[in-house]
């Protein structure tokens, strides 16, 4: 696998929506393909751009027609941070468990000659593990760790190494995927939780799919 793989949620089967369960049966119930170049390419069915753009232009419509009428102006959006690296270990650490799968303490994989990204939580006695990038790492690490590619989507990236680390496999959490804001009452647009629940959702599936394929 090279660095910076990414595959879709398409590949695991029905989203986490209803229980985890399901999506284990989805796997169990056929082959899941292996990981490939062509997964990069592979997204959700594309929708025409027209169906992108109505609704929009419908709610502008709507909210041209409410300035009009003298309605308040739209309130900035709350200013958000991401979760705290200590907080999502412990939520990683809790993904691991619940899959039945023993988390360690990380390590170090060579992405290039020079640059290395720490594994925070790896799995006992195989090579897959999940890193938290924050917005320091990413500078540190440049372009040994590509961008993620905003056409993917929800899809979650991968990275291997080299050497012995050629067949590993790092999930590669970014901390700016995972916001929140402070506020409380009707002012808590994007409370904790729900990055909390995401993050773990992206371990979940990650692991499922490690167990699937019985990655090394």
């Amino acid at each position: 696998m090279e660095s910076g793989e990414m595959w879709t949620r398409q590949d695991l089967g029905p989203r986490r929506g209803g229980s985890l369960a399901a999506s284990r049966r989805a796997i169990g119930g056929a082959a899941v393909p292996p990981i490939s170049r062509t997964a990069r390419t592979v997204l959700a069915k594309p929708m025409p751009l027209g169906y992108l753009f109505r609704p929009m232009k419908a709610w502008l419509g709507l909210a041209c027609v409410l300035t009009a009428c003298g309605g308040p102006p739209p309130r900035a959006p709350n200013p958000t941070r991401p979760l705290d690296e200590r907080r999502a270990i412990e939520l990683i650490i809790q993904a691991f468990r619940e899959e039945k799968d023993r988390p360690v303490p990380g390590h170090v994989v060579a992405l290039t000659e020079s640059k290395q990204i720490t594994v925070d939580v790896g799995a006992s006695d195989h090579k897959y593990g999940v890193a938290f990038v924050t917005a320091s790492e990413r500078v540190e690490l440049g372009t040994a760790l590509p961008e993620k590619d905003p056409a993917m989507g929800d899809a979650l990236q991968l990275v291997s190494g080299l050497g012995d680390d050629g067949d590993a496999r790092v999930l590669v959490l970014r901390d700016a995927d995972y916001l929140y804001d402070d506020h409380v009452g009707d002012e808590h647009e994007r409370p904790s939780l729900t990055a909390e629940l995401k993050l773990k959702r992206d371990v979940h599936d990650f692991l499922v799919r490690a167990h699937a394929e019985r990655w090394p």
